[in-house]
């Protein structure tokens, strides 16, 4: 796992594993979709185009299917703004391909339609193959992130994920055997409820921690000396004094908030960072199938394939509707091995699952349907690009 890739210097920002492999797909799925506009004389500006509008849709549908899958997990942040920020953060995760692959399959066919005005069919088979390249290089980053992970495994090629991970922490969740944890990993926080300390915590150095805490004991004295201030003030001075009163609670309770787990074990166990570090080091999760490679894998070839047969189609939208018809069987056979996604659509699939069985239907109706239209759209124009003006004498 690699949560962080690297840390940015000067300015002290860390890039997360995640984002980064989300970037470079990106990146090389464009230029790879661009490359075969060119080279069948399509224009590479739409696809440029398409591949911002189907970022931003990649981005907001993931998001959005995740957060209402497991709504649970951002309703209990307390007041709007921890809940909008929770939403709006995905530095560690928490997508869902389908949710953005449908929003952009709705978005970019209408960008093309409405705004290109070009051929729907022939534009979608040109980004079809990098569609699926683009998954294959994201779930590298899955990988890097530790989620999606794989269900227990006693094969050869199966992995285990550090302490702190999403798949330790959910094994001991379920009380899976072995994989129990020791006290001193375990924090119990309000309302009661004990939890593994979380990875963030566990990677801080000493220094992060020891300026939380001096951040914590600032913040705790200056929200006293806010209070102070408000009972001391007359009528005409609380209105501005209240709203400094508020800033300083809400100053402490991030700062009490940064790191607070480890901080109350060290103090709890008479332990320094070093140690509960040395201690989560012994206890990786249960070895699982390495699911994420495996959707490398198989999302990696359906691209090259994808990409041969772009070359030899007869008719125009049969390879973005075979992308529909074979990802959805690839994916269903890899939720069978996934542990992170509950059996929760007619109590038989996972959401993905039942998802794929709809769009694989779809698209082998489409690809019947297809046989009766024209081979190419009228709007399937050769594009050639606009010679460039002579030098001024």
């Amino acid at each position: 796992m690699f949560p962080t890739a690297f840390r940015i210097p000067f300015i002290e920002r860390d890039i997360p594993g995640y984002g980064l492999m989300l970037m470079i797909g990106f990146l090389l799925a464009v230029g790879w979709a661009a490359r075969r506009a060119r080279k069948s004389h399509g224009n590479p500006e739409v696809v440029l185009n398409c591949g911002f509008v189907a970022l931003i849709a990649g981005v907001v549908g993931c998001r959005g299917m995740y957060v209402v899958h497991y709504w649970d997990q951002f309703a209990n942040r307390g007041s709007l703004g921890g809940i909008i920020w929770a939403i709006v953060d995905v530095s560690k995760g928490g997508l869902e391909f389908y949710g953005g692959f449908i929003l952009s399959v709705i978005l970019v066919p209408l960008w093309l339609r409405v705004f290109e005005k070009v051929s729907l069919r022939w534009y979608m088979d040109i980004l079809a193959p990098s569609a699926a390249l683009g998954l294959a290089i994201g779930r590298i980053g899955c990988l890097a992130n530790g989620c999606c992970y794989g269900s227990t495994c006693e094969q050869p090629w199966a992995i285990s994920f550090p302490f702190g991970s999403s798949a330790s922490v959910e094994q001991w969740k379920h009380r899976i055997p072995g994989s129990s944890l020791p006290k001193e990993l375990l924090v119990t926080l309000p309302p009661g409820v004990t939890t593994p300390i979380t990875r963030e915590s566990i990677a801080a150095g000493d220094a992060e921690i020891a300026a939380a805490e001096a951040n914590e004991k600032a913040a705790r004295e200056t929200y006293s000396k806010a209070r102070e201030e408000l009972t001391k003030a007359d009528a005409a001075a609380k209105k501005p004094l209240e709203q400094k009163v508020n800033d300083a609670r809400n100053k402490l309770e991030r700062a009490v908030g940064q790191f607070r787990d480890i901080r109350i074990n060290m103090a709890k166990y008479g332990l320094s960072a070093a140690q509960i570090r040395t201690l989560a080091a012994q206890y990786r999760s249960l070895s699982v199938h390495p699911a994420q490679i495996y959707s490398t894998i198989t999302a990696g070839l359906l691209a090259w394939l994808l990409h041969l047969m772009y070359w030899r189609r007869t008719r125009d939208g049969q390879i973005i509707l075979l992308l529909l018809l074979v990802e959805p069987v690839s994916r269903y056979v890899l939720e069978i091995v996934r542990a992170d996604n509950p059996v929760d659509a007619l109590g038989v699939f996972t959401i993905s699952q039942a998802l794929g069985i709809a769009m694989s239907g779809l698209a082998a109706l489409g690809l019947v349907a297809l046989q009766f239209s024209a081979p190419r759209s009228r709007l399937a124009v050769e594009w050639t690009p606009e010679p460039e003006a002579a030098p001024a004498k």
